[in-house]
């Protein structure tokens, strides 16, 4: 008996971009998958602007895999990137909007993916970082901030260091400096309240960085 050709259903970018809005955790991954899943839509302006758009995602899993997605438009394959260059623009141009929000989210995510919680690979994140015009100093501004946890300044003082912005040199030398000198007038004065006492934690993860840095200059 000779079997009848299946017909394979189109997918509906619209349909498959609402459920990656939805509401519901397994509705937006489910969305997310059939983005992911068709070359077609990976290469479509509206499913880089979803991506985009979504680093906010609350599940820091599929946060990662967007982010992942994301850093996957650089990606090469031999000498060949595996997006034409009018697509990698469209997601370049996105990026470009990236501010201090972004960075933090990105950040989270790499937190995840560090504590074995998400899949997110070093080369998208420096695929995406690097395409951020001011990622360096926006990351700087986040190690530095006494308002912000301390282990989201670790994760910035880190990828820093990883992603190996030369740039940032100075100013961490400068943070290092400030926290070393706060943490020497706390254990002069032992009597009075430790403000910010975890602060000390970083200067391990600076000292790291800074070593990394200096090498690349």
């Amino acid at each position: 008996m000779r079997l009848q050709p299946r017909t394979v259903p189109s997918v509906d970018p619209w349909v498959a971009g609402e459920m990656f809005v939805s509401q519901h955790l397994q509705e937006r991954a489910r969305g997310f998958a059939i983005l992911m899943g068709s070359e077609g839509l990976r290469r479509s302006s509206l499913t880089v602007q979803l991506l985009t758009a979504r680093l906010d995602e609350a599940d820091l899993g599929l946060r990662a895999q967007i982010v992942q997605a994301i850093g996957d438009y650089f990606e090469l394959r031999g000498s060949e990137y595996r997006y034409p260059a009018e697509v990698r623009a469209g997601v370049a141009a996105q990026l470009r909007k990236f501010d201090r929000p972004q960075m933090q989210y990105l950040l989270e995510a790499h937190l995840a993916a560090h504590e074995g919680a998400a899949r997110l690979t070093l080369e998208a994140q420096a695929h995406v970082l690097e395409r951020v015009p001011a990622a360096s100093a926006l990351l700087v501004k986040l190690a530095g901030d006494r308002s912000v946890a301390v282990h989201i300044r670790r994760a910035a003082i880190d990828l820093l260091g990883k992603i190996g912005f030369t740039d940032s040199l100075a100013a961490l030398e400068g943070l290092q400096s400030r926290i070393a000198g706060r943490q020497a007038g706390q254990m002069a004065m032992a009597f009075a309240p430790a403000d910010y006492a975890d602060e000390g934690s970083l200067l391990p993860a600076l000292q790291a960085t800074l070593d990394i840095l200096r090498d690349d200059v």
